[in-house]
Formats: structure tokens, C-alpha cells, sequence
């Protein structure tokens, strides 16, 4: 080229292969538009356009997801290249390679979680380590690690298919039982005699709510509580939502919540208590929960009946009891009066 000092090799663009359903992997060569740019006197800065040449930049056999478009690809051949493509052209081959097709996952407390690491070596090359570590809130945690043929799961339950890992180049980590425990980001490291790389996997743990909502005073106005259970993480929503017979529905407003409260597997509770206005005809009320755990809102819903009807149902309710309890004492007096049969003496033969 004839540049004194360094040179330097910059690539404008590079086509990013999107995630795979499924595990198939195609080697390809990948081409990029560069520029070759020498130093020409200007330390600290980039050169000049005038220093500036085409040029090529070609990785050979880079492992990539194949979704089924990559169907008549071939190999980069330098003798089919244009007159007005670049003269200059740098070839390189990727020896070590590892990716993931789960970046980050979103679970359910209880679930399992496969997290997938794979990787791609260049032949002769040999894989010496495997290491999954957990880093969360400012601490690490070694979660397993295999080497030569050894595992060993520092977390209980925790494993790695020795078999996929040698044959496929499958490092996948699959963990049964989440726990809030298992939350943060999973560090995937492998290797090799000569290399050692890694992929980041963020594993969120979720819990959905239960809702139940429940009358707790018999009092005018009567007062609602919604109890919202077992939830994880800490953000949920509560709205109540009032509707009159042959009403809309509508929102209200007056809610009081309880403070928050933490289960020992560290799930969230809170509740919402609500002074009820049935008005003249009644209404149903509706707790309804929005949580990031859920894919559409959570309610629970009761019928408040109109003052008039509670109280004539509180009447008939009292006289029935009465009833009843007028019926037992007349049973019990009756046992009580009636003359018992008398006994025959029994004679020994």
C-alpha cells in the first residue's frame, strides 16, 4: 500500500442474522464493505479521505442460524469479483465461536428454565472448561462447571448433557424448579486449549397474583376487601370497577390498601378495602389486577344488593332462624315429655 505507520480497517456494515427456532447452523462467508485508512501524519485521529481505499473484509465459514433463506449461498470466490470492486481484500476464518438463542428469559416461579449456550470451534481445537455462573445484585455464585469430562452442579438439580456438549456444541444449562432464588444474569463460559468466550443470559422469575375478593362487613354501607397473593415482582395494579344493573361500567375511586407483605420464598401480598354504594338497584363490584406476570388482567367481581333488599333480607334471614330455633326446642320438649316404654325383666333359665 505503501502507508508508513499503522493502518486501520474499518468495516461500515454487517447483516445480523436473526435468532432461530430451532438449532440448525450453516457455516457462510460473510463480506463486508470496508475501508482501508492509513495513519498519513494525523495521531490521534482518523486519516484523511485522501488515505482512505476500498476494501473487502471476508470471514470464512462463520456458523450462522439458518431459518431456510439461506438456500444458494455459496462461498466467497476472490476470482468472480467485478472491475469495479475493491482490489484490496483480507480473508480471516473464525476459529471459536459462542452464541446463545435465549438472551434473556421471562419464567414462572416453579417452572424449568433451558438456558442455550452453543458454541463452534475450529478443528484440532479442544474443549478444556465449561462454566455457568449467576451474577446477581453486586454478588456471583458458581451455579455448574465441567471439566474433561467431569460435571459437577453446585445449585441442586441443575444440569448439562455431556453428550450434546461434545458432539453438538451444546453448553445448554437446564435448571427445574425456579425459585426467586435463580433471578439474574447467567454468565455461559467456555474454553478452549487456545480461546475462551462467553454469552450473557438475563433469567427474570416471575409469579402471577391470586385474587379473591370478599365481603367483610354486614354494615351500611357494606365494605369490600380484595386480597391479592403471591405475587413477584413487586409493581401490580388494583382498580375496582363499579357497574350498575343495566349500567356501564366505571371505575372508583376511594380505595384504602393494606401495608405490603413478603411470603419467606419472598412473594408479595397486599389488599384493597372499598366502601360499596349499591344505589337503589344494586351493583356489582370488580377487583381487577394488572401484574407483568400476567397476559391479561386478573378480577375477581360480587353482586352488592340495594339497601331495601339487604334489609328485607336481613328480616327474612332473622325470622327464618327464629323458625328454626323455636322448632328445636319444641322437638327437644317433646323428647323430653313423652312417656319412656318399660322394661321386661329378664329370667335366667
Amino acid at each position: 500500500m505503501g502507508y508508513e505507520g499503522w493502518c486501520l480497517l474499518v468495516c461500515l456494515a454487517l447483516s445480523g442474522a436473526a435468532d432461530a427456532v430451532e438449532r440448525q447452523w450453516r457455516p457462510v462467508d460473510v463480506i463486508l464493505d470496508c475501508f482501508l485508512m492509513g495513519e498519513g501524519g494525523h495521531r490521534g485521529g482518523f486519516a484523511s479521505s485522501e488515505n482512505m481505499v476500498k476494501a473487502l473484509l471476508v470471514l470464512k465459514q462463520v456458523p450462522v442460524p439458518d431459518d431456510g433463506s439461506l438456500e444458494g449461498l455459496t462461498d466467497f470466490q476472490g476470482g468472480t469479483l467485478a472491475k469495479d470492486d475493491p482490489l484490496i481484500t483480507f480473508e480471516a476464518s473464525v476459529e471459536f465461536q459462542v452464541t446463545t438463542q435465549t438472551p434473556s428469559l421471562n419464567l414462572l416461579l416453579g417452572s424449568s428454565a433451558s438456558l442455550h449456550c452453543g458454541f463452534s470451534v475450529a478443528p484440532g481445537l479442544g474443549i478444556t472448561s465449561v462454566e455457568w455462573r449467576l451474577q446477581h445484585k453486586g454478588s456471583g455464585q458458581l451455579v455448574y462447571c465441567w471439566t474433561t469430562g467431569r460435571g459437577q452442579a453446585k445449585r441442586e438439580g441443575a444440569t448439562l448433557e455431556p453428550q450434546q456438549l461434545l458432539m453438538a456444541g451444546d453448553a445448554s444449562l437446564t435448571l427445574p424448579s425456579l425459585t426467586l432464588k435463580d433471578e439474574g444474569a447467567y454468565v455461559c463460559q467456555i474454553t478452549t486449549s487456545l480461546y475462551r468466550a462467553q454469552q450473557i443470559i438475563q433469567l427474570d422469575v416471575q409469579a402471577a397474583p391470586k385474587v379473591l375478593l370478599s365481603l367483610a362487613s354486614e354494615a351500611l354501607p357494606p365494605t369490600l376487601i380484595c386480597s391479592v397473593t403471591g405475587y413477584y415482582p413487586l409493581d401490580v395494579s388494583v382498580t375496582w370497577i363499579r357497574e350498575e344493573l343495566g349500567g356501564d361500567p366505571a371505575p372508583v375511586s376511594g380505595a384504602s390498601f393494606s401495608s405490603l407483605r413478603q411470603s419467606v420464598a419472598g412473594t408479595y401480598s397486599i389488599s384493597s378495602s372499598l366502601t360499596a354504594e349499591p344505589g337503589s338497584v344494586g351493583a356489582t363490584y370488580t377487583c381487577q389486577v394488572t401484574h407483568v406476570s400476567l397476559e391479561e388482567p386478573l378480577g375477581a367481581d360480587t353482586w352488592v344488593a340495594p339497601p331495601e333488599q339487604r334489609m328485607a333480607f336481613g328480616v327474612l334471614f332473622a325470622s327464618s332462624l327464629f323458625l328454626l330455633a323455636l322448632l328445636f326446642l319444641g322437638l327437644q320438649r317433646r323428647q323430653a315429655t313423652s312417656p319412656r316404654p318399660a322394661r321386661t325383666p329378664r329370667h335366667s333359665g
